[in-house]
């Protein structure tokens, strides 16, 4: 009987030796930690890219005693527009309203009395769109659109944008060049650390574009009148694109 109880001690102490034995095996040797130092950092690509489109934004504003006689006057002006531009013959043009308002004009004389109704104003803005890969030509039809307009009925200029259409190529390839500066940035934080990159953890990328120099942007422009302006020379400038990403690095 007292070699039973022995027997079966020695059994108990040897599981409880092979417990703790395993138990220290999944324990990170030495005290360290178990979870993996990050970095945290960025990168950035830029190069210019030439466009192949300019929209350029105008409107034709009228103002009438009523309602129908400044909508009357603005369709009259904005027909002579439209048969103007398609008069150039420019290849791919593109009219398209962007928008029409009414609005009520009222007098602002005394700030003590109710303001008095003066008039009617009819706003008809429109967008066209030049198109072609040639950046002389584009220059060119962007001028010729825009001073017909100008000279045909259009009496205020909002803005002229230029843009690339196949862009998508032109991202991608940005978006690695980046992520390259990014991990070549972690590499040099590692290296005065004295430790080593093991790995990327996250990323995370968002182009963000930016007109280059040269490149023409209006806004909110008045032209009164809007006849005899001339040849107004329009300079579309390479468009700079940056690519800004961030990555997180493991170490």
């Amino acid at each position: 009987m007292k070699a039973s109880w022995t027997a079966l001690a020695l059994v108990v102490a040897l599981g409880t030796a092979l417990c703790l034995r395993a138990q220290q095996a999944g324990a990170p040797a030495g005290g360290a930690k178990a979870d993996k130092g990050t970095i945290n950092t960025s990168g950035t690509a830029s190069f210019k890219v030439k466009p192949d489109a300019v929209h350029v934004y105008f409107g034709v504003q009228t103002m009438g005693k009523n309602v129908k006689a400044a909508r009357e006057e603005n369709s009259e002006k904005c027909k002579k527009l439209i048969e103007a531009l398609n008069a150039l013959k420019i290849p791919d043009l593109k009219i398209k309203t962007a928008d029409i308002n009414v609005d009520l004009v009222q007098s602002q004389n005394d700030p003590t009395k109710v303001p008095e109704i003066v008039g009617y104003r009819v706003t008809n803005s429109f967008s066209v769109l030049v198109q072609d890969k040639d950046a002389a030509k584009l220059s060119q039809n962007a001028s010729r659109a825009l001073d017909t307009a100008l000279e045909n009925g259009a009496n205020f200029l909002q803005r002229m944008i230029a843009f690339r259409h196949d862009d998508a190529d032109i991202k991608r390839d940005g978006l690695t060049k980046a992520v390259e500066d990014a991990l070549a940035n972690a590499r040099a934080i590692a290296a005065g650390a004295k430790v080593q990159v093991s790995g990327t953890f996250a990323l995370a990328g968002q182009p963000e574009y930016s007109y280059g120099q040269g490149q023409c942007g209006l806004t909110n422009t008045l032209v009164v009148g809007g006849g005899g302006v001339g040849d107004t020379p329009v300079i579309v400038g390479d468009l700079e694109i940056t690519i800004r990403v961030s990555v997180t690095c493991t170490y």
